[in-house]
């Protein structure tokens, strides 16, 4: 495909195996540039995990009502985006979903808007980056290997989330299938992320923010975005707000569009109204 060599780099972090395929003249070149990469995932991990007692985020969970903690501009971003996409989706995404029924609706965490600093409205505000941060992380990466020039890249961290910048030379995108129906939607896909939620898979393993329950239906969503990170918030909150919700929120987005099957067996259709 292209004129290119292309090359595929792996590297395990976030409990996911993270791939960077390239299209690149020179593979050593992009051999040192994916080496950087990795570097820079594992110090976003090393921010963004709850796992690790000296992240960002595990310090959040340990602040007392009204305390406030500095946290690395990356952490900040993507809290950022955390709450913007909780905003717009009514709570169907909520990063503090733990803690959600204990304390009910409403902010339990805010961020100052001019500095990478976060609040605690109540204490232990245990935040979950699961259905953001590995894609957040997608989006860094594919800034730092612009960076290095190295921008005919697809990137993905365990297949439920897609990354594509610039096409190989001579094709309209990279190529992504939408489930595993062998006639399911096929996509050329080109400076867009692609993200999927499902139950299918791991099970009822997505929580109602609102409710404390488990999504209990066997669907799956998908959602193309501009960024990784928004696509799998939001693929997330489709599926927490089911077909009909889903159609209400993607009527006011002209960024955003959206695949849903139903079963398994079912090839995906887009969402309309």
């Amino acid at each position: 495909m292209g004129d290119w060599p292309q090359a595929t780099f792996c590297h395990e972090a976030m409990a996911a195996i993270f791939r960077i395929t390239v299209a690149h003249g020179d593979s050593g070149y992009a051999r040192q540039a994916a080496a950087e990469a990795w570097g820079e995932l594992d110090r976003l991990e090393a921010r963004l995990s709850r796992f690790i007692a000296s992240s960002d985020i595990a310090r959040i969970g340990r602040l007392a009502a009204g305390q406030q903690t500095v946290v690395h501009p990356d952490t900040w971003q993507c809290l950022q985006i955390a709450a913007a996409v909780e905003a717009q989706t009514g709570g169907a995404f909520d990063v503090a979903y733990a803690v959600r029924q204990r304390f009910g609706p409403g902010r339990l965490w805010d961020l100052d808007p001019q500095r990478p600093v976060v609040r605690a409205l109540v204490s232990g505000v245990h935040l979950d980056l699961g259905g953001i941060g590995k894609r957040f992380a997608l989006d860094r990466l594919a800034g730092l290997l612009a960076d290095w020039d190295v921008r005919a890249v697809l990137l993905d961290a365990g297949h439920s989330t897609v990354l594509a910048r610039e096409a190989p030379p001579g094709e309209p995108g990279w190529p992504v299938r939408l489930g595993e129906i062998a006639h399911g939607p096929r996509l050329a896909l080109h400076n867009r992320a692609i993200a999927s939620s499902g139950t299918g898979v791991r099970g009822y393993h997505i929580v109602e923010p609102r409710s404390g329950q488990p999504v209990r239906r066997a669907a799956r969503a998908w959602v193309l975005a501009e960024t990784a990170a928004e696509a799998d918030a939001l693929s997330t909150a489709l599926l927490v707000l089911g077909p009909h919700g889903a159609r209400s929120f993607l009527a006011n987005q002209v960024r955003v569009e959206a695949y849903w099957q139903e079963e398994p067996s079912q090839v995906p259709c887009v969402l309309t109204l």
